[in-house]
């Protein structure tokens, strides 16, 4: 599996209806509008609205991974038009290996966020979240299988 999120000469990725690039930081008052939605945001890794605080602390994070782990969400646009609809990527998912005895398995997005002294399993975990205004047009499954080919290829 090829490393996610965009090699270093590659600038996008399309499929037919969209564009996908790496978040910029004049991206953030878009996520920081939907990250502030509870709807939006109830299935993601921490299942609350985020402070626009948390959300630059996110944005620069995101931005940070791109060099860091070459992996990270990516802007979603759609091109007919270029609205950013949402974010799709992989992030870097760590989970317990060796668990208590009949205890669940705890995980932890990024490496840094584990307890120290764990054996882990590093894994990558598909993702996105849109602006609910573009829910329900397949946005999101387009851009997870743009996102999904590209990391196979």
């Amino acid at each position: 599996m090829r490393t996610m999120t965009l090699a270093r000469a590659t600038d996008r990725i399309e499929s037919t209806r969209l564009v996908l690039r790496r978040i910029r930081a004049s991206d953030l008052p878009f996520f920081t509008r939907i990250h502030s939605v509870a709807d939006v945001v109830r299935y993601t890794g921490h299942g609350r609205p985020r402070s626009a605080e948390e959300t630059q602390q996110w944005l620069q994070a995101t931005i940070a991974s791109y060099e860091e782990l070459e992996l990270g969400q990516l802007a979603v646009l759609r091109k007919a038009d270029g609205a950013l609809l949402g974010r799709c990527g992989l992030s870097d998912l760590v989970i317990e290996s060796e668990p208590a005895s009949l205890a669940i398995r705890r995980g932890w997005f990024g490496r840094a966020q584990a307890p120290a002294g764990l054996a882990m399993i590093q894994e990558q975990e598909l993702g996105y979240t849109f602006d609910a205004t573009y829910w329900g047009h397949g946005y999101a499954t387009e851009a997870a299988q743009c996102v999904f080919a590209y990391a196979r290829d």
